[in-house]
């Protein structure tokens, strides 16, 4: 039997090897794909995702664009300002820093320290852009804990002076409201960077020749306003909401030819760097964002359609009904009664009755034509955000009374910015111009760039139209309801607007809105100017509540409007003496009345305690201040004094006064009184509700 031969041992070893050499093939081949796929198809992505782990980069900011005056003073620039922050771990100086804090940034010291003290991490900010020059004692503070920041920062050279107009940015200085959000995307300019590396901890130093963009500064604005009569207009406009006791009000400054707005002021105001602390009324742009029914001031736009179409001349003979006209169940009435007179004089008496009745035989399409061509219920397209375009009905809307009540500004509304364009657009021989903001772009270096024209936007009415409305304006201011306009070597063209508010759907008979709308010099017009004022409770008349305030800015800003040395001369010395509008105390006790005249700079000389039921000078006159206002005075029980006068009273005030002064008293109607007739003891008081 012969012996099994055993298996040869290398063959075993050569098969396994085999396998072992396919294996480790195929996972070279796999990792050599991979590796492949990697460095060569996706390398660009992984070497990316490398460079962010060592890589950072950093942006530098651009500083924002500087806006400027027309005549080139800066208004919004760009400076450093410091942020404060704090690493909660390692402070140690709490107390004094927070107090420091509290000095510079005006928040109480005890919201710094709960903000430290209930931070968990490692950083909490403070502070932001405070300026450290002014309070050395925070920058030089030594303490580990203490983190500053060096940020740039809008600066506003003149604090609140245009605030609304030139609006605010946040804290990454992108703009917020006014023209610094409406030009926001040429005003920010271009952020750069530059590349940081990082080291294994995580801190960020320079590399070696960095990869850098340098960050492109803003462009700048180079403004239509003044910022000296922006100022002047500003400090008025306070100074008379002060006086006739208005919630607000505003002025608004145009170049006639040109449409550049000069100034535009609204009060009440705020800081711009101070927005957290503002309200949305101090905010908002009162000028374009508040409409409201114009009054009077629109007779001027019926007159324009009257001569223009030649139904009107100024000189033509117009009734005035005796200041009562009834017509198909519609009453119009007027404060000042009038017959027969020429139409300039219904202008300059502020006739509601001569103008209903003139523009009834008017077509409406061409009346309403006349008032969409002056841009009532058109936006004025000024290069601002939130512009309203008022409320103007078609006529297929119109009920027969509209035009009638539209004839003296109601039925319709309007913003101060159209109502003084339109003005404007008269002193412009009858050309709209599109108001505007910003007449120039700057370059980041402050070198202009590139100018924008004037728009003329229509043709309303012809030269000689405008010419014969300026005349009958011009006697508005010297022999009408405007007279306390008047300037002595100035000839003012303007009108007077008084407006009941709507309250709830019905006309307030509390609140009113009193304007004063004009233009000069008026034989060549380099300023249209609107003062209106909201709910003025001293006297409600846009005669004596507005253009006193009109007088006044112009008187101050007249070196600034006009060339001739003559007129200037004239106007300044008329602002030599301060005066004041002496307010209607009648009616009121006599310690109301000493706090009401002390309040505007006049004094007050009392007869005895008690009602007020005579004052002089009378309720309307300018006076210096300083002057003596003598009121005279009775008690309910007191002897009979002689016989007051109560008209434009309102029933309650009229009441007072006569039971004051020893009368009885009976009432017919209600409203404002219009007649009191005399009776032995008695006064009978006669009052109208009109609108």
């Amino acid at each position: 039997m012969n012996a099994q031969q055993p298996l040869d041992d290398s063959t075993g070893y050569k098969w396994k090897a085999g396998i072992l050499v396919l294996v480790f093939g195929g996972l070279f081949c796999v990792i050599g794909l991979r590796l492949f796929w990697v460095q060569v198809i996706e390398g660009a992505r992984y070497r990316e995702q490398a460079k962010r782990q060592y890589e950072s980069k950093v942006e530098l900011r651009a500083d924002r664009g500087t806006i400027v005056d027309r005549h080139g003073r800066s208004i919004a620039s760009m400076t450093t300002l410091t942020s404060f922050a704090a690493d909660p771990t390692i402070l140690k100086r709490v107390d004094e820093f927070v107090q420091l804090l509290a000095v510079a940034d005006g928040k109480e010291a005890e919201w710094y320290r709960r903000r430290i003290v209930e931070e968990k991490g490692r950083f909490t900010w403070l502070a932001r852009g405070v300026n450290a020059v002014m309070y050395p004692a925070l920058d030089t503070l030594r303490d580990r804990g203490i983190i500053r920041v060096r940020e740039p920062k809008r600066h506003y050279a003149y604090g609140s002076v245009a605030a609304q107009l030139l609006g605010t940015t946040d804290i990454d200085n992108n703009g917020l409201t006014g023209l610094e959000l409406y030009y926001d995307d040429m005003l920010r300019g271009q952020p750069g960077f530059v590349v940081m590396q990082r080291d294994g901890r995580g801190r960020l130093r320079p590399g070696i020749n960095p990869e850098r963009r340098a960050p492109a500064d803003g462009l700048g604005l180079e403004l239509t306003i003044d910022v000296e009569f922006q100022r002047i207009a500003e400090e008025e406009l306070e100074r008379g909401i002060r006086e006739t006791g208005a919630s607000g009000g505003t002025v608004i400054a145009v170049h006639p030819a040109s449409g550049d707005v000069l100034a535009m002021a609204s009060w009440p105001t705020f800081h711009p760097l101070r927005l957290d602390r503002a309200t949305n009324d101090a905010i908002r742009i009162r000028g374009i964002t508040d409409v409201y029914e114009p009054g009077s001031t629109m007779k001027a736009f019926a007159a324009a359609a009257l001569v223009e179409e030649r139904q009107l001349a100024s000189t033509d003979i117009v009734d005035g009904r005796q200041g009562l006209y009834v017509i198909n169940g519609t009453t119009i009435k007027d404060d000042h009664p009038l017959g027969r007179v020429p139409f300039h004089e219904a202008l300059e008496q502020s006739s509601n009755v001569v103008f209903a009745s003139a523009i009834r035989t008017m077509n409406p399409r061409v009346y309403y034509k006349y008032l969409r061509d002056f841009g009532f219920g058109l936006p004025t397209g000024i290069d601002l955000p939130g512009e309203m375009r008022g409320r103007l009905r078609r006529p297929n809307e119109w009920e027969p009374s509209t035009p009638m009540f539209m004839s003296f500004g109601y039925g319709m509304s309007a913003t101060a910015l159209q109502i003084v364009n339109a003005y404007a657009a008269i002193a412009n021989g009858g050309v709209l111009m599109q108001p505007r903001l910003v007449q120039a772009i700057r370059d980041p270096h402050g070198v202009q760039d590139r100018t924008i024209a004037p728009r003329r936007i229509r043709k309303v009415v012809s030269a000689p139209t405008a010419s014969s409305l300026t005349t009958m304006l011009v006697g508005v201011v010297e022999r009408g309801t405007g007279k306390l306009a008047a300037i002595n070597g100035l000839r003012i063209a303007g009108k007077t607007g008084t407006a009941q508010q709507l309250d709830n759907g019905t006309y307030s008979r509390t609140n009113y809105t009193a304007s004063f709308v004009g233009y000069y010099p008026a034989e060549s017009p380099s300023v249209a100017m609107i003062v209106m004022l909201d709910r003025p409770t001293s006297t409600i008349y846009g005669g004596s509540a507005a253009a006193p305030i009109f007088r006044r800015i112009v008187q101050k800003s007249i070196t600034m409007t006009t060339s001739d040395e003559s007129v200037r001369a004239r106007v300044v010395a008329s602002a030599a003496v301060d005066t004041v509008l002496v307010p209607d105390v009648r009616g009121l006790h006599t310690l109301q009345a000493d706090s009401i005249l002390r309040s505007i700079g006049l004094k007050s000389q009392v007869s005895a305690s008690g009602t007020v039921v005579r004052q002089h000078p009378m309720p309307g006159v300018a006076a210096p201040r300083g002057n003596v206002v003598t009121i005279d005075a009775m008690g309910a029980t007191s002897a009979r004094s002689e016989q007051p006068s109560v008209l434009g009273f309102t029933i309650r005030r009229a009441i007072a006064v006569l039971h004051g002064a020893g009368y009885e008293v009976r009432v017919q109607g209600s409203g404002r009184v219009v007649r009191q007739e005399w009776r032995n003891d008695t006064c009978l008081i006669i009052a109208r509700q009109g609108l």
